[in-house]
């Protein structure tokens, strides 16, 4: 593996910038050791390979005057074949009880085998339990001058106060895209292999490593051996198709934004993943708008002039509500069943104006005049509630009442009907809601009837962007409508956001599935039904 195979053997062969490097090199140097290091820093930055060479200098027989270990004696060598007995390695997420640190503390007594000091890397410290902390606390208060430890953590947060307090902390940062591209070009040289690779794909590979030197030379490794096509196989998505998506979302372009969202997932790439990417662009842009992007916008002078027109075009504040809108997004989308949905509905919303809180329309209100201060004439300077160019269209047939259930209405104010008929003839509903549109009845059965208030039927909804969809002037329409028809008066709905995962339990529901979700996701499960749902007529 290229990640072993090019692993760093001294302080001076560390990619990252030597601030850890030079300050731990100076202290064996000097003789100045600590007794405990606290290393701090996100996966594949190296943590554990910095280590591994402070364990080598602590040991080396022929300690250069720069403290840079030797990497020939017989202590280096077995460090670097990983087997060397003075120095143990522990993975705190297989080894974190209290009887794990028991065992270290009667061991760690014993003088060294065989070089001048034991050292003890603790791996994933954070794993540990409370009580293998404290277990471990005492010994970090009393240790023997023989041994070292050394703990690694990717979640400071994590780590004890008390067990920082008693280490030297050294945070490890992220590597940059140059300093990784710097490395991986040194290996493709090394590899002879440099030919086959252009420089823009080891950005590509630097990007998706996250500031990770591992993860880099890992995918590198793999994308140069199995000839593969780096854009599908790293998942890394071209600077343009953001380009591209963000500006469908300025021009309102939903159904285009839509369309390479579903083409993405098509594919095979990981939405979260890809929305994360799509943030850091946003967050990137935001900054050239502002224009306090020296120092902190890590992208290639090419990338860098793309951006900088694509920000004259938007101010801000539309920044702003993206990365919003994108962040809720990329929340939702682990704990939906239907990954594309939150995205679609952050595109719905953005490219609405009002998105999916805008004043509702009112019944017997043409549709264009919802939020435009009800004329339906030309719009005043400034207003754009009454443009039909970034709504969702709404057809008069789908608002159409009967005249007979409206008079009605007007007359009751309770209901006739059982609460247990409508539980009995719930299915009844989900096929006469099927009839009008398919991704309303697919949200629909992910709901549940809890009981009847006055004129409403009130339904227990599990998810809040299922509750946003269902409350649109359309869909709830259309669900009050099929009531009213198989009952024979007007019922109005209300929807109440459950704070419980859904447990199907009465008998109106089918009893097939646990996850009431999983049955939205059989039936929306392409660009096609999504349209449905967004009421079959996105603006272009």
């Amino acid at each position: 593996m290229f990640y072993t195979k090019y692993r760093p053997q001294k302080f001076s062969e560390i990619s990252q910038p030597n601030d850890v490097a030079t300050a731990l090199a100076n202290q064996v140097r000097s003789k100045k050791v600590s007794h405990a290091y606290l290393f701090i820093g996100p996966r594949g930055v190296g943590k554990t390979t910095t280590a591994r060479i402070l364990a080598k200098a602590l040991n080396c027989e022929n300690l250069s005057k720069t403290g840079d270990p030797c990497d020939k004696c017989d202590a280096c060598e077995a460090i670097k074949l990983g087997n060397f007995l003075d120095l143990i390695e522990i993975d705190a997420a297989s080894n974190r009880g209290i009887d794990d640190i028991r065992d270290l503390k009667d061991k760690i007594r014993l003088a060294p085998s065989l070089g001048k000091q034991k050292v003890y890397i603790i791996d994933e410290v954070h794993m540990l339990t409370t009580e293998a902390f404290n277990a471990l606390l005492k010994t970090l208060e009393e240790p023997p001058a023989h041994a070292t430890f050394i703990l690694c953590t990717t979640e400071e947060h994590k780590v004890p106060d008390t067990i920082k307090s008693r280490c030297q902390v050294f945070k490890f940062k992220r590597a940059t895209v140059e300093q990784i591209v710097t490395k991986l070009t040194e290996i493709c040289a090394k590899e002879k292999i440099k030919a086959k690779i252009k420089k823009e794909d080891l950005e590509k590979i630097a990007r998706a490593s996250l500031g990770g030197f591992r993860d880099a030379e890992t995918l590198l490794q793999q994308v140069v051996e199995g000839e593969l096509d780096i854009d599908s196989f790293v998942g890394v998505n071209s600077t343009q198709e953001f380009v591209t998506f963000v500006d469908s979302i300025f021009m309102k372009n939903t159904s285009a934004a839509i369309r390479q969202v579903n083409k993405l997932y098509e594919d095979g790439i990981d939405l979260h993943t890809w929305s994360l990417e799509l943030l850091k662009y946003l967050r990137d842009l935001l900054f050239i708008s502002a224009d306090a992007h020296e120092g902190l916008v890590d992208v290639s002078n090419d990338v860098l002039a793309d951006m900088k027109v694509q920000a004259a075009k938007l101010n801000s504040q539309k920044v702003v509500e993206m990365i919003e809108a994108f962040s809720k997004a990329t929340n939702e989308i682990k704990l939906s069943s239907i990954a594309q949905l939150p995205l679609e509905l952050a595109i719905v919303t953005l490219c609405e104006g009002g998105g999916l809180h805008e004043a509702p329309v009112k019944a017997g209100e043409p549709a264009g005049s919802a939020g435009g201060g009800g004329k339906t004439g030309g719009n005043k300077s400034g207003q754009t509630g009454g443009n039909d160019a970034g709504m969702v269209r709404i057809s008069s047939s789908t608002l159409k009442i009967s005249k007979t259930a409206k008079e009605t209405k007007k007359s009751k104010s309770k209901l006739s009907v059982k609460f247990e008929d409508i539980q009995s003839a719930w299915q009844d509903v989900l096929k006469g809601v099927i009839n009008h549109n398919h991704g309303v009845q697919a949200l629909l059965k992910a709901t549940k009837p809890i009981e009847i208030s006055g004129s409403s039927l009130v339904i227990e909804v599990f998810y809040k962007f299922h509750k946003e969809r269902l409350e649109s002037v359309r869909n709830r329409q259309i669900v009050e409508d099929v009531l009213s028809e198989i009952f024979g008066e007007p019922i109005s709905l209300q929807l109440k956001l459950s704070s419980e995962r859904p447990q199907p339990k009465s008998k109106y529901e089918t009893g097939e599935l646990t996850d009431m979700n999983i049955k939205v996701a059989s039936d929306i499960s392409s660009s096609d039904s999504i349209l449905d749902v967004f009421d079959g007529n996105l603006p272009l």
